[in-house]
């Protein structure tokens, strides 16, 4: 079950407590939201209190996993066969809070938040000095006791790290009536206040409380000591403060307060950006600091081209209409446990994440611009193994450079992003071992073993020799410096580079998409065929989808530059080819059969070695920007080839189109021959396609949900992927090849449109699959309004819809991918759906469609047996038959999402399939179930 977010085991809490000294028998329950513990000894001198056994446990099971109530009983009732009989165990609600002397409260104010602890926490009474998280608090209740608090003392500012530093309802009171002594503290110790010899500074993640860092205060060394820094604007009806004088206070206080050895601590990109301010300025004022520790990120910056300008300005135009849900979905899927957060609260983590996401590129740009004097220290990047925020940190730890001489980057196994609750003891031997472990010269002693569980990856050491000039800053170079243990030659990455390759690949793309849009038309124009039509689209798409897994293990193997330029000439190749036999009068119909099924190969592996040689070919510090540039671009290119096409059709006709086609590959061919790739980490499967299908099976059809969402996918693309590829005959039916474009570019007008939908909504917020069929019916109406006329105007309209709803349907199941299956497994279960969703199209575009509208033409001939029914509605002649195939399949349409809505295992979906658990908890239990 889960519990806080969490999946318990109640048995395994059990085994523990049964374990523990005074305690006979133990049973533990999920009451409400809490679980309670029924303890069984006979002697009542013999039992521990409630603080006893929670100090104890505390060594011995994770804070979650930690009982909030403990009811004692002489023994515990039995069955007659033995067992506890748990329906007998008495109700908690009527036990005492705590087992310590009840304190009334003394003021207005303690009795105030007296009842609001009773209220939150479900307990009968509560005393003035008995401990919150001693009755059963935590993260998530605090908050609900914050927002509480405000409405009895609105004039003070009370937060969630008020109420771990003031855990008695006497000394929250007290803050309560008189406030703080002095000014208020960014710094908060979260250690216990004992003798130190060093001390760790931790800046949050952005929209995270101080509090975020307790786990990893419980688990240091009794040595250390931990200060978290309160980000002013974290805290619901906080301030928000610039960068510099949050960095600035935090400066001032720990010169005036921590004494010793010091150790910095940022996660993600404001908790980085915070302590590369603090590091430098504790430097700059003669502070020395032993580490800088930097967690979940590495820099990125802005490239300032006229091209990344452009889609600069549109990716700020999509972030404004990016919807909190569509945030809320992301973030959940890389781990942050949404539950414990309320409302408000997520909004304002939320509203962080976008503010300090677009700060942090606008500061690491500023640093790669104008360079930074190097620190002293040295920086230390720690990385979830399975964090994509993380991706390439094999070289990437690397450019840290850009502020210091020494960078080394620490792993954790199986990890995810939000690892500083999950992993915070191993967090904690990583930042007080490894920074001594490569000073002491020793940085092998943490390598990986086959136990290991974290592990120091590598350490790079810059010379003087390798810093730039410091009349040149670094703006325009990779900041990765070659050093002894990393591989040499090759040339740089470079936006350049990147550039040049982009425009060749880019120009090919628009050269196919030209030909895949003309041939089926010049096809279908020329020898009037439904099922030669329909055979080129199954031949388009069959043979590139089963080679995929091979083309992408041969990808990941082979020299991405080699593959490439295989694929960009066997493209090129076959369209070359194809020009002959059609320029020489000699191109006959079967001839393109083969030909397109080669050119769908060779695509295929162009688009696979392309896609994993970006990473390879831009300084990864860039890698967002130049994939959103390569996504505008080629969204573009596709929105308006249907228009250019037709123009050029009408203009130089098929072999010209040819023509250009092959020329594009010429140039793509030409760029790939001259450039040089660099010998840097390209993009790799961790699985192949063929396992991620094979474990997405295992995962998906174990479950009663999934499966049935597998199967209501199948059955509506056997209806629905024919409506789509039938579209250009529709049209053609009445019109011409001019009219086909204006309908193609409706349609991916509607594609358009339905993704900005999508990133203005965000999708349901709970009931998302019956979103999904809410999208499907409306799906059907499209459909039935482009099938229902001859006009050209419905028709359009109907593709902008079909367009439109396809859209939302498949964003709105990306959510549910997103909320349902922990990130790691979502390749797998994509893997899947794609293999049964595409393997329906052959049937829908090799049978159903051209075989269903050779039946469906004669029945609205102008003599058919329904031109006198049916006719009547929408028409008799050519064409009509395909409208009236566009009607019949828009209700079967509706029928299945009408069906479904009936069918329990999609109806109940939502319910009954919960929400995943958190990604980094999936990883923690991986790696411990391994030991």
């Amino acid at each position: 079950m889960k519990i806080r977010g969490y999946r318990v085991e109640l048995g395994e809490i059990e085994s523990v407590l049964a374990g523990l000294p005074g305690v006979a028998q133990a049973v533990v329950e999920l009451r409400g939201d809490r679980l309670v513990a029924y303890l069984g000894h006979p002697d009542a001198e013999s039992r521990p209190d409630a603080a006893r056994l929670r100090e104890t446990l505390r060594a011995l099971l994770p804070d979650y996993m930690i009982p909030s109530r403990y009811v004692w009983l002489a023994t515990l009732p039995l069955k007659s066969h033995g067992k506890v009989d748990r329906a007998a165990l008495p109700d908690p609600g009527g036990e005492p809070a705590g087992e310590a002397e009840y304190t009334p409260p003394a003021t207005p104010m303690e009795e105030a938040v007296t009842a609001i602890w009773a209220g939150v926490l479900g307990v009968p009474r509560v005393g003035a000095l008995d401990d919150f998280f001693e009755l059963g608090g935590h993260s998530l209740l605090a908050m609900q006791v914050v927002a509480r608090m405000r409405a009895v003392a609105p004039e003070r500012r009370i937060t969630i790290m008020d109420l771990f530093r003031h855990p008695t309802v006497r000394e929250l009171g007290r803050l309560a009536e008189q406030g703080e002594d002095g000014p208020r503290r960014l710094l908060h110790r979260l250690t216990p206040d004992r003798p130190t010899t060093d001390t760790l500074v931790c800046a949050p993640y952005g929209g995270g409380s101080a509090v975020i860092y307790k786990p990893l205060a419980d688990a240091l060394p009794d040595g250390w000591a931990l200060f978290s820094i309160a980000v002013p604007g974290h805290e619901l009806g906080e301030q928000a403060r610039p960068l510099d004088e949050v960095a600035a206070e935090c400066v001032q206080e720990i010169l005036a307060n921590v004494t010793g050895p010091l150790t910095l601590y940022g996660h993600c990109g404001l908790g980085v950006m915070l302590t590369v301010e603090i590091a430098r300025a504790l430097e700059a004022a003669g502070r020395e600091v032993d580490a800088v520790y930097l967690g979940g990120i590495f820099p990125f910056a802005r490239v300032k081209t006229r091209l990344s300008r452009i889609a600069g300005a549109w990716s700020e135009l999509t972030d404004r209409l990016r919807s909190d849900q569509l945030w809320a979905n992301a973030l959940q899927a890389a781990g942050l446990d949404v539950d414990e957060l309320g409302r408000d609260q997520l909004t304002l983590v939320i509203d962080n994440r976008r503010k300090g996401t677009k700060e942090a590129e606008r500061y690491f740009t500023r640093l790669f611009e104008e360079g930074a004097e190097p620190l002293r220290a040295p920086i230390i990047s720690v990385a979830g193994d399975r964090d994509p925020a993380t991706e390439f940190y094999q070289e990437r730890f690397r450019e840290w450079h850009l502020l210091t001489d020494v960078t080394g980057v620490a792993v954790l196994d199986e990890a995810g992003h939000f690892f500083v609750k999950y992993r915070a003891e191993e967090l904690a031997e990583i930042l007080t071992s490894t920074h001594q472990a490569i000073a002491e010269g020793q940085p092998e002693r943490l390598s990986r073993t086959d136990r290991s569980t974290w592990w120091l990856h590598g350490v790079s050491v810059r010379t003087p020799a390798d810093r730039p000039p410091a009349d040149r800053p670094p703006a325009g170079r990779s900041p990765v410096f070659r050093t002894a243990e990393e591989p040499g030659g090759g040339p740089r990455p470079s936006m350049r580079r990147f550039g040049l390759v982009a425009v060749g690949q880019l120009v090919s793309i628009i050269g196919s998409a030209l030909t895949e849009f003309a041939i089926p038309v010049w096809i279908y124009t020329t020898i009037g065929s439904l099922v030669s039509f329909a055979l080129l689209a199954v031949l388009g798409l069959v043979p590139g989808m089963l080679v995929s897994p091979l083309a992408g293990a041969l990808v990941d193997r082979l020299d991405r530059r080699r593959v490439l330029l295989a694929g960009d000439i066997g493209a090129g190749g076959t369209q070359l080819t194809f020009g002959i036999l059609l320029w020489t009068g000699n191109l006959q119909t079967w001839h393109v059969y083969p030909l397109l099924a080669l050119l769908s190969v060779a695509l295929t592996f162009q688009r696979l070695a392309y896609t994993s040689a970006i990473p390879q070919l831009v300084p990864k510090r860039f890698l967002g920007h130049a994939n959103g540039v390569m996504q505008m671009a080629t969204g573009t290119a596709q929105l308006v080839v249907p228009l250019v096409a037709v123009g050029l059709m009408a203009v130089i006709g098929i072999d010209g189109i040819l023509v250009i086609d092959v020329v594009s590959y010429v140039l793509a061919v030409g760029v790939v021959l001259v450039t040089r790739f660099p010998k840097t980490m390209a993009a790799t499967r961790r699985e192949s396609i063929g396992t991620e299908i094979l474990h997405g099976l295992r995962y998906s059809w174990g479950n009663r949900g999934f499966r049935g969402m597998l199967g209501f996918f199948a059955v509506l693309n056997v209806f629905l992927s024919p409506l789509f590829l039938m579209i250009s005959p529709l049209v053609l039916a009445f019109a011409g090849v001019p009219e086909v474009g204006r309908v193609s570019f409706a349609g991916g007008l509607g594609a358009f449109v339905g993704g900005l939908a999508m990133t203005a909504w965000g999708g349901p917020r709970r009931r998302r699959l019956r979103g999904v069929l809410t999208a499907t019916l409306a799906l059907s109406v499209a459909c039935l309004v482009t099938g229902v006329r001859a006009d050209l105007t419905l028709i359009a309209a109907g593709a902008f819809g079909m367009s439109l709803c396809l859209t939302l349907v498949n964003g709105i199941y990306a959510t549910i991918i997103q909320v349902k299956v922990p990130q790691r497994f979502h390749g797998r279960v994509i893997a899947l759906n794609t293999l049964v969703a595409w393997s329906t199209l052959p049937i829908g575009f090799g049978l159903v469609a051209p075989y269903g509208a050779s039946v469906f033409e004669p029945l609205l001939a102008p003599d058919g047996p329904l031109a006198g029914t049916v006719g009547a509605v929408i028409g008799i002649g050519a064409g009509r038959g395909i409208g009236f195939m566009y009607v019949c399949f828009a209700l079967a349409i509706a029928t299945i999402a009408l069906v479904s809505t009936r069918v329990r295992a999609l109806a109940r979906f939502d319910e009954e399939v919960p929400d995943a658990v958190p990604d980094d908890l999936i990883g923690f239990e991986s790696v411990r179930n391994r030991r």
